[in-house]
């Protein structure tokens, strides 16, 4: 709920408005494949088709049954706790552990907004011309503004017709005429390089495929959707046992379908750039390269295409990011739930966004380019993110945590299997760094 809201309601007072409520508990939802696919993550899977070719479209491919267990996971704590992610690891982990796990989550989110702040500048430069730096900084207030006076899915309903754009993908891999067979077989078969450049990319998918901030906001989202229902009372406890069991299963089943989405639209943006900037021999060193991508099916709009794509996803991503940040921030210092806790969220969420769009400003003021900026935080993201997935599965186990939803062994093995080879690809990376 937003400001707007609560006036027009009339029946609450200032200290009684659920303070931007949304800004802790936004998700995924309809505009999954938007928020999921950021402009961090078109250019990271742009960059990994142009460098590797089809090599890696199985970490798309293989990585979805993870993404869909650490969600499972994620929610069924929520459900079981009525708590997010963040409060629940503080009731259950040491101290220094549960502050380097938030500390690690700000930052990653952080600089992800910053460097989606900084494609917006880019995208905007590529729909009209001008200044980056200024269209960065506008764009960045515009979200700001948004987030704060508009209720999140009332804009979403908008800005989600212009992630239409990412199926231009679809249509690339169509129109080059991509062998099918090769595809389906590079989707299951992985294909490894022993290299920095290999081990470097591969944590940049994981970081923008298993991102830390949707499994944040799954658990938030649940909490919301069982709150109508579940406010405490006498028989508070049997009500929770009643409603759950229907939210977790409409979870599952939007889960499953979004998470389709997401990744296929990864695939296809990985095969896309390999079909056209891998096979012709081009990099992808600046905003018009990632733009030639979509020539094939946009021709000479290929910039206006993906400069809308950038505009749109980043809009509808920022909200997530900066909740979810926000959430944890409040949480580490605060056990507050509910209404009380929705003010000191919607503070900290003008405190996270301020910081991102001023180091996205910044970062475009020193000329840094926008597709450096977004590959490195998916890298940033990657490589940080082993703590928390560690915490997560292992907060799965207690009893104490999630009593009778505690997760299936076949939910923990795969998040445990995610959560090896990430710290398998890390280790990897340095191994050879170091041995080079």
């Amino acid at each position: 709920m937003s400001l707007a809201d609560g006036q027009q309601g009339g029946t609450e007072t200032r200290d009684e408005l659920p303070a931007h409520s949304w800004a802790a508990h936004v998700g995924p939802g309809l505009v999954s494949t938007a928020t999921d696919n950021d402009p961090s993550g078109v250019v990271t899977y742009s960059l990994a088709g142009a460098q590797f070719g089809y090599d890696m479209l199985w970490t798309c491919a293989l990585s979805y049954p993870s993404m869909v267990a650490f969600q499972f996971v994620a929610a069924r704590i929520a459900a079981q706790t009525g708590k997010g992610l963040t409060v629940n690891m503080r009731a259950h982990y040491s101290r220094p552990l549960f502050y380097l796990a938030v500390m690690r989550f700000l930052i990653a989110n952080i600089f992800n907004i910053a460097a989606d702040v900084v494609a917006m500048g880019a995208g905007a430069q590529l729909v009209w011309g001008g200044s980056v730096p200024l269209f960065a900084a506008a764009f960045g207030v515009l979200s700001m503004a948004l987030q704060w006076f508009v209720p999140y899915a009332r804009y979403a309903r908008i800005l989600k017709w212009l992630a239409l754009c990412l199926f231009a993908y679809v249509g690339v891999v169509v129109v080059s005429h991509a062998s099918w067979q090769t595809l389906a077989l590079r989707a299951v078969v992985p294909r490894i390089t022993w290299s920095v450049d290999y081990f470097t990319m591969l944590l940049a998918v994981l970081g923008t495929t298993i991102s830390p901030y949707l499994l944040f906001s799954q658990a938030e989202q649940q909490i919301e959707e069982q709150q109508p229902q579940s406010q405490p009372h006498s028989d508070g406890a049997e009500a929770t046992c009643q409603t759950r069991g229907p939210h977790l299963k409409k979870m599952r089943h939007d889960t499953l379908i979004r998470t389709v989405l997401s990744n296929g639209v990864g695939l296809f943006i990985m095969a896309a750039a390999a079909a056209t900037l891998h096979a012709t021999g081009h990099g992808l060193d600046n905003s018009h390269d990632a733009a030639s991508v979509l020539a094939p099916i946009a021709g000479e709009y290929a910039s206006h295409v993906l400069g809308i794509a950038f505009i749109g996803t980043a809009l509808l991503a920022l909200p997530p990011l900066a909740g979810s940040a926000a959430n944890a921030a409040v949480s580490a210092r605060d056990q507050r739930v509910g209404k009380q806790r929705n003010r000191p969220v919607a503070h900290a969420l003008l405190v996270v966004m301020a910081l991102g769009v001023s180091i996205g400003v910044a970062l475009t003021l020193v000329h840094v380019e926008p597709i450096r900026a977004l590959y490195w935080s998916a890298v940033l993201n990657g490589s940080t993110a082993t703590p928390v997935m560690v915490m997560l599965v292992l907060l799965s186990t207690r009893h104490s945590a999630v009593g009778d939803l505690s997760a299936h062994w076949t939910l923990r093995a795969l998040c445990w299997l995610a959560t090896i080879f990430a710290s398998a690809a890390l280790a990897a990376r340095f191994a050879c760094e170091w041995l080079a």
